[in-house]
């Protein structure tokens, strides 16, 4: 197996004359348009709630349907791509993604809204797991480095979508948005060019995923603790906060704009915290960023205009400093299943937390909470990622 493993590394590092930077920087332009889609129907929620007459637990179910569909699933598309390899889902996926979210404004039905974001889910989960997994290869030195850039270009394209998407419904009309396809497409034909040269993608690699959590099962259920918090404090935000701000009298383009400075921080945030977790180990990184967002958000509550802008700012940076930081420590748990493991990370996990989404709006909507006093509640969770990071191996993996 560690033979196997080496000749991988060696493939994925000459990858037919291709240089590492190259194959990260390509897979980082295919998670820019691939995540952006994850951040596509999130912003016109307050419009989806006028058009349709939405309540906030059946906006909760949309969220939660995603959650399922685009992160929970990537723990079977790990297993299959660890144990049979498919360079396919690599470039299928964005323009699965791509074809069904931009969809969304022909559609004005609530089932079928449900059904299109479902299978919208499936694609962007299904870039995922390979994508990392290739990433992770590419540099085993200076891992955290390489995938917060990898990282990166996911969280770019989260955050750009609300600057693109809003402004083209505000100006046109929700009919517009299916000329969002095309940067699915573009890409999709990029990654497949790009595929089409790495040739262990089609090889099985590693042993039997089950068998590894049971000599690490400590740390395997302080990632999926982590991760899943953490990821239900984002989720939280990124749902209620568009609402939030509608109810704060922001118009629709601002309230995306301000969802973007949110995401976009995070992207900085998680580059930074990729880079300092390899001099330190991924566990401090993890802990200190979720203790840190809390004040952060809580300020924020309490204030307006400028300040309260750049204390969300703040808050993105601090919670998603530990984003790619999670895949790493998840590498680093299971080396010799690396697509499941960043399924655990970037899938699975936060699929748990998006779940909690729809748990936590039908609780608001049953205590009739507000949605300035649900944020609140909202604002302790990274204190319990932090709990769970605790698990987490303390020391640096070479």
């Amino acid at each position: 197996m560690i033979r196997m493993e080496q000749e991988v590394i060696n493939s994925a590092n000459q990858l037919n004359g291709e240089s590492n930077n190259k194959v990260v920087a390509v897979l980082g332009v295919g998670h820019v348009v691939n995540d952006s889609y994850m951040n596509f129907f999130q912003p016109l929620l307050p419009l989806l709630i006028a058009t349709m007459g939405l309540s906030l637990a059946q906006v909760g179910l949309i969220t939660a349907v995603f959650s399922v569909t685009s992160s929970v699933s990537q723990i079977i598309i790990g297993s299959v791509t660890d144990r049979f390899g498919t360079r396919a889902f690599v470039y299928l996926g964005p323009l699965l993604a791509a074809i069904m979210m931009s969809s969304i404004g022909l559609i004005y039905d609530y089932v079928l809204l449900l059904i299109v974001v479902s299978l919208a889910g499936l694609g962007i989960a299904a870039f995922h797991p390979p994508a990392s997994a290739i990433v992770g290869h590419t540099n085993t030195r200076n891992s955290g480095r390489a995938m917060s850039l990898f990282s990166l270009g996911g969280n770019v394209g989260f955050a750009a979508m609300p600057l693109i998407v809003v402004p083209l419904v505000a100006t046109f009309g929700l009919s517009a948005t299916p000329v969002l396809v095309l940067p699915g497409i573009a890409v999709a034909i990029l990654l497949y060019r790009l595929t089409a040269r790495i040739q262990y993608l089609n090889q099985r690699v590693g042993t039997p995923f089950l068998s590894t959590v049971r000599s690490q099962l400590i740390p395997f259920v302080a990632l999926l603790g982590t991760v899943a918090f953490r990821s239900l404090a984002f989720f939280s935000l990124i749902t209620f906060l568009p609402i939030l701000l509608a109810g704060r009298g922001y118009s629709l383009v601002a309230g995306g704009a301000i969802l973007s400075v949110l995401a976009l921080s995070g992207a900085l945030g998680g580059l930074l915290g990729g880079i300092l977790s390899d001099r330190t180990g991924p566990r401090p990184v993890i802990i200190g960023s979720q203790l840190t967002s809390v004040p952060f958000l809580l300020l924020a509550l309490f204030s307006s205009g400028t300040m309260f802008i750049v204390l969300l700012g703040l808050v993105g940076a601090s919670l998603l400093a530990s984003f790619s930081v999670a895949v790493v420590a998840a590498q680093q748990i299971f080396p010799d299943n690396r697509a499941t493991a960043s399924s655990l990370a970037l899938g699975f996990g936060l699929g748990l937390g998006g779940l909690g989404v729809g748990l936590i709006s039908f609780v608001a909507d049953a205590f009739s909470f507000g949605i300035e006093q649900t944020v609140f509640y909202v604002s302790f969770l990274p204190i319990v990622a932090a709990a769970f990071a605790l698990g987490l191996p303390g020391k640096r993996v070479e």
